[in-house]
């Protein structure tokens, strides 16, 4: 079994029990941490340099549509939701092959590895059959990141004498055929839950199966919210399901924001848990992102990046938002309370922010024994970021390390990235095959190319993209 020492480094382990340093060291044998605390006695067959380093578990993003990857920057000017499901779900999505989903869950997950995030709760919406699925779970397991892949159902345009996409229950069939084959244990890189429809994007009868069949199979099940009421499939959906005790800690709410907080109490008192992607709230919705609000009930956020098309889908983007998000809005708390300024430290500190992004999506769905910390017998995921660069500087020297890593680190800072015990970025740059990746990016530029055409996108000019093998450096 290799074993692997970072030497003198910062570490911020997110685990009270363990608690910072300012410099100490990290031994792992083979996947897990073995130990952890200053001045370790150990022989390593690697010894790593952390000085003026910090590390940090991995990063946790718990609502991404990875599939999404190759349709960047084509919608932050979009009108909402609206226009999202009308270019994407009932437009560029009816086009993708197998292999387009291959493609954007390849570099979506390099990509993701690439800005410090080692686990991923992989929405991936667009599947229509098996060999599409497949596509799916092999570009995750090739890319080496951990995932959590939520298996979901397309939502293409409603056709006369089909039937519509929110009348149809999952596919027992499918789920069966992953969860006695593949993805038949939780012990592997990638795992297996569901992404359903949920009650405000599918009739009650279909969220009652849905939430049945998860449950039979042992998975974890996540569902958007629309929130608005009015706008929902059914309007009393949520309340109906915890009534009938369908509701519990393996549900999962992408969004959540517009619940009242009747509901909200509702959803909560069952166990359910919230991802918030505070960018998309910022964006498109009408209410905030469900951090404060959770964290008032005793709950514990979790963060996401959701859709690549309106931004760049970087944990450390997400974090910074979210606390800068939720200081803003206790700030005006305060200020129409007559409390301002606040007497006594702020209610939202720079490490909340940071145990939200690792911690958070990591009990959201069951991993928190695995990984969102760094602790003796976890999962060696974790991150070093190299302060010395003009991002960080000076602030390396006797500054805040939660602070630091929120409000200047960006994805030029992170050195180094390990998954299981095994470095997937190394001294700055990915740890995959170059001409390997030089040609899955010119294969996915294709497909992007490709899918505008096919689906008479013009919204935005097209343009010629990256040099070959430039991407993803």
């Amino acid at each position: 079994m290799s074993r692997t020492l970072i030497r003198n480094a910062s570490i911020l382990s997110m685990d009270p029990a363990v608690g910072d340093f300012a410099q100490a060291d990290i031994l792992i044998e083979g996947d897990r941490i073995a130990a952890i605390g200053p001045g370790l006695n150990a022989a390593a067959d690697e010894v790593v340099d952390g000085t003026h380093r910090i590390v940090m578990p991995g990063m946790v993003n718990a609502h991404i549509h990875t599939w999404e990857f190759q349709l960047r920057g084509i919608g932050a000017d979009w009108v909402g939701s609206r226009d999202y499901h009308a270019n994407l779900h009932k437009k560029l999505a009816t086009y993708y092959t197998a292999r387009d989903v291959y493609l954007g869950n390849l570099l979506g997950a390099l990509n993701q590895l690439r800005n410090g995030t080692t686990t991923i709760v992989d929405w991936c919406h667009i599947l229509r059959d098996a060999e599409m699925t497949d596509a799916a779970i092999d570009a995750l397991e090739e890319s080496g990141i951990r995932a959590v892949f939520a298996r979901g159902t397309v939502k293409p345009p409603e056709r006369e004498g089909a039937v519509p996409y929110y009348k149809q229950p999952f596919p027992r069939d499918e789920i069966h055929r992953l969860r006695t084959g593949r993805l038949a244990t939780d012990d592997g890189l990638v795992t297996l839950a569901m992404a359903i429809l949920g009650p405000d994007w599918g009739e009650y009868d279909v969220a009652v199966h849905d939430i049945r069949l998860a449950r039979e199979y042992g998975l974890f099940n996540s569902a958007h919210t629309y929130g608005r009421k009015g706008k929902r499939v059914v309007e009393d959906g949520y309340p109906r399901l915890a009534r009938e005790g369908l509701l519990g800690p393996d549900h999962n709410i992408g969004h959540g924001n517009c619940f009242d907080d009747t509901e909200l109490k509702i959803v909560l008192d069952a166990g359910c848990t919230i991802t918030a992607t505070n960018l998309t709230e910022m964006l498109n919705y009408e209410q905030p992102a469900m951090l404060g609000r959770l964290v008032k009930h005793g709950a514990t956020p979790s963060l996401g990046t959701d859709c690549d098309p309106y931004f760049n889908s970087s944990m450390l983007w997400v974090m910074r938002h979210a606390f800068l998000h939720q200081r803003e809005l206790d700030n005006r708390s305060l200020h129409a309370e007559g409390k301002w300024p606040a007497s006594t430290q702020h209610s939202t500190l720079t490490r909340d922010a940071i145990y939200w992004a690792t911690m958070g999506g990591a009990k959201a769905f069951g991993l928190d024994g695995k990984t969102g910390s760094l602790a003796p017998g976890k999962q060696a995921d974790l991150i070093m970021i190299d302060t010395r660069g003009m991002n960080i500087f000076p602030a390396h020297a006797g500054g805040n390390p939660a602070h630091i890593v929120v409000m200047y680190a960006e994805t030029s800072d992170i050195e180094n990235v390990m998954v299981a015990g095994r470095f997937v970025k190394r001294d700055g740059r990915l740890v995959f095959d170059a001409g390997r990746l030089a040609r899955v990016t010119d294969e996915l530029l294709a497909s992007r190319l490709r899918l505008f055409q096919e689906g008479s996108f013009k919204s935005v000019p097209v343009e010629r993209g990256p040099q070959p093998g430039r991407f993803l450096v």
